[in-house]
């Protein structure tokens, strides 16, 4: 009975001496074993024992799906935080940072994870960094509880949101696209097309900023 007794994050992130939001983070991500009660998460002896003896994070090894996510190893790395033009700070207690090389060029990627509220409700967030530069963000969906989906605005060359009824640039055909509005519902939720991805779908949320940089270079 030993191996079922059984912690909750709070608990475990004392005793790893570190923050909730990274327990929390790596049992979503399946790195850590845990079941929920009463609508809080417990995490068993066995299984916090189990992820320790593998070493604890998994290393996240990219395989390309899309063109311009080439060579990319992404691990986990620490807590970060980033202050936007306005003053705002934004803490990003779940991190992760590689090096990409796209074949005409190589970004040094961080991606942080936290939580903001958007369209009427607190989502999950993630911002895309490429060579320090805030590149593109993902907003959790409305079933993002049970979907684990993440939703990205596409913004055109121009600086200008693709439209639903316009042609789909040749870098998104190989992406799920929806209308932003039918997975983010809510004041003010946009009505143009976004990139949809699972939240540890690390290459596609790379090839969308990838592919978003180069935009804004051909217009510098």
């Amino acid at each position: 009975m030993d191996e079922l007794t059984s912690f909750p994050i709070e608990g475990v992130a004392e005793l790893l001496k570190v923050e909730r939001d990274i327990v929390k983070a790596e049992i979503e991500s399946g790195n850590l074993g845990a079941f929920m009660i009463g609508g809080e998460w417990r995490i068993t002896r066995k299984d916090l024992v189990d992820f320790i003896s593998r070493g604890g994070s998994k290393p996240i090894v990219v395989q390309p799906k899309h063109e311009g996510a080439r060579k990319t190893g992404i691990v986990r790395s620490a807590p970060f935080h980033f202050t936007w033009p306005n003053g705002q700070t934004e803490e990003y207690p779940e991190a992760y940072e590689g090096t990409v090389n796209d074949g005409n060029m190589q970004f040094e990627v961080k991606i942080g994870i936290c939580e903001r509220n958007a369209a009427g409700m607190d989502r999950k967030r993630i911002t895309v960094f490429l060579n320090g530069r805030p590149t593109v963000e993902f907003v959790g969906t409305d079933d993002f509880a049970e979907s684990k989906k993440v939703a990205s605005l596409i913004t055109l060359p121009n600086k200008k949101r693709l439209r639903p009824n316009q042609q789909i640039p040749n870098e998104y055909r190989s992406f799920n696209l929806v209308r932003y509005n039918s997975v983010v519902k809510g004041p003010r939720a946009a009505t143009t097309m976004a990139v949809l991805s699972q939240i540890d779908d690390i290459d596609t949320i790379i090839a969308h900023s990838i592919i978003r940089a180069n935009y804004r270079n051909r217009h510098k």
